[in-house]
């Protein structure tokens, strides 16, 4: 199965950004770009019954996007995904600080517990606002935690792209309301349930990815026809295929962004 597609290179630098840069400092991003990715998960928990499958395109050296999943006991897997405002450095150095201070289980001397994905966005939201954090920096994010006995997947969003919800090969948004991360401490997370089933998937991207999947039209959100041929197709052959739309795809000048995606299949 897919875990990481993706890789940070020369050849993904928009040459003049290499033009203007000394070898040392080029160097020193490059580096910078390759411990970012050791904060991404080595494995995915993928097990008899779900696959998980992700895709991790920096627009440069380094990401404002930052992704996990974990198996958290026998029972629950917890994934999401973060992005930070931005895609430069300190963006970059954000997503570090999320994936600290995303806490979805505490241990204790004999036991432990496994936090709702409400009290993890609004923890994560209180850590950012108590850090004071200086030059705006602000996020997005969405947390999934699914139980694998019962097939119970529930999640919390902070302003980030709602996850899609496949089913029969049909995409579905799952709406749920939240506002952005470290802006107010009063903000409100709602906490949603879905019961999946055999063959589901489910789809976490950041906004990067978002003109591959589909385009808002007035109120209503409409997905590409181009996405909607993907939906058959398993989480490792529907990321790969995702990053072949992000090769070709043609942005605007001084528009790329970060492209990140974690999929899940129950099998």
């Amino acid at each position: 199965m897919t875990q990481k597609i993706g890789r940070i290179s020369e050849t993904e630098i928009p040459q003049n950004n290499q033009n203007m840069l000394s070898p040392d400092i080029a160097e020193q991003l490059e580096m910078a770009g390759r411990v970012q990715r050791n904060f991404l998960p080595s494995r995915l928990p993928n097990t008899e019954h779900f696959h998980f499958a992700a895709l991790f395109r920096p627009a440069e050296w380094v990401s404002g996007d930052i992704y996990d999943a974990r198996r958290l006991d026998e029972k629950h897997i917890g994934f999401y995904i973060a992005d930070a405002v931005g895609h430069s450095m300190p963006a970059a150095l954000l997503t570090i600080f999320i994936k600290q201070s995303m806490v979805m289980r505490q241990t204790y001397e004999h036991s432990w517990q496994i936090f709702p994905p409400k009290q993890v966005i609004s923890n994560l939201n209180l850590k950012m606002i108590e850090q004071e954090l200086q030059g705006c920096l602000f996020s997005t994010a969405c947390y999934f935690l699914l139980n694998c006995e019962t097939l119970e997947a529930r999640w919390a969003r902070a302003g980030h792209p709602y996850p899609i919800l496949i089913r029969d090969g049909k995409p579905k948004l799952l709406e749920s309301r939240g506002g952005l991360l470290g802006v107010f401490e009063q903000t409100q997370f709602e906490e949603k349930c879905i019961q999946l089933c055999p063959g589901d998937k489910l789809l976490l991207y950041s906004d990067g990815a978002e003109p591959l999947i589909g385009t808002g039209k007035d109120t209503e959100f409409c997905f590409h026809f181009s996405f909607l041929d993907l939906c058959t197709l398993p989480v490792d052959e529907l990321i790969a295929a995702l990053d072949h739309l992000a090769d070709t795809f043609k942005s605007a000048p001084g528009q790329k962004d970060d492209i990140t995606a974690l999929a899940l299949q129950v099998v």
